[in-house]
């Protein structure tokens, strides 16, 4: 079942999801992107460079246990998710621009992955095989489950722009029961493991999302309405899947178990955090 919902449901979700996101991707967004580059500089290099040490100071301050540290560090190495765009999207914020800040940011993970191993590994529990882990999977994720998704709901918009229109609130509330079926089916599969370190998760996620998003609000000061929220969410979000695939070269059966119920209790508290921090965007953008 852990297997059926990891490797299978959840990169389903995403594919849909991300469909989803790309009807409201417009052409004028991406050239405004490109004509002011500050932001995606921002939201790339703040989250490579400050991320891996923000869980160090958690773990120093809250005492957290060896495996809560690797996971969560493992974690903070991993480039920004996918679903960071469609949290986005709720807000109504710029999608292209947390679309430009997760691509570029997933490459140069390839990058930033090994230098911070080669920095923190004598800290930590961290081996140094995840460097094997190959690039080309990452990449491969990054072209299927954003890149292509994205770009099949923009060619929607583009061929059906008035349906798209119509449909957007019914979209918004289809991509709801989506994330929440996933986030069931994800809780189920790992129950046990879960339960075991739950209050764990709770406190070290909590720390270091709410952590996450008040650096990414120091790195957007003086951004555009539209843009500076892009990067409190980009900051928090984190590529949940390629930690899972990380995760396998690391850990063994057992260990994988209670690392997947970390990923899972993490994907938890992120969505309890970055749903209603969405719409409370949306709404002051609207006012």
């Amino acid at each position: 079942m852990r297997e059926l919902v990891i490797d299978y449901g959840v990169p389903l979700s995403l594919f849909v999801l991300m469909t989803i996101v790309g009807t409201e991707l417009v052409l004028e967004d991406l050239k405004r992107v490109a004509r002011h580059p500050r932001a995606v500089l921002l939201g790339v290099a703040g989250q490579l460079i400050f991320l891996p040490p923000l869980v160090l100071l958690i773990a120093t301050l809250t005492g957290l246990g060896p495996f809560l540290t690797t996971s969560l560090l493992l974690l903070s190495l991993c480039p920004g998710g996918a679903i960071s765009n469609y949290y986005s999207y709720l807000a109504r914020c710029n999608v292209s621009l947390a679309a430009t800040i997760t691509a570029l940011g997933t490459l140069c993970s390839l990058v930033s992955i090994p230098i911070w191993l080669a920095i923190i590994g004598r800290w930590t529990t961290l081996q140094s095989k995840i460097v094997t882990v190959p690039t080309s999977t990452i990449l491969l994720q990054l072209i299927l489950f954003m890149v292509l998704p994205l770009c099949l709901g923009a060619s929607v918009r583009h061929v059906l722009p008035n349906l798209t229109r119509q449909s957007a609130s019914g979209l918004r509330w289809a991509s709801l029961v989506i994330v929440l079926v996933i986030l069931l089916a994800a809780m189920w599969s790992v129950r046990e493991n879960l339960y075991a370190i739950a209050g764990g998760i709770t406190l070290s996620a909590t720390l270091f999302i709410l952590g996450a998003m008040l650096l990414g609000r120091l790195l957007a000061y003086g951004l555009q309405h539209k843009d500076a929220p892009v990067l409190v969410i980009e900051s928090a979000v984190r590529n949940v899947s390629i930690a899972a695939l990380v995760g396998r070269v690391l850990f063994n059966n057992d260990d994988f178990g209670n690392f997947a119920g970390f990923l899972t209790g993490y994907f938890i508290i992120e969505v309890i955090i970055m749903l209603p921090y969405a719409q409370i965007v949306r709404n002051r953008s609207a006012a």
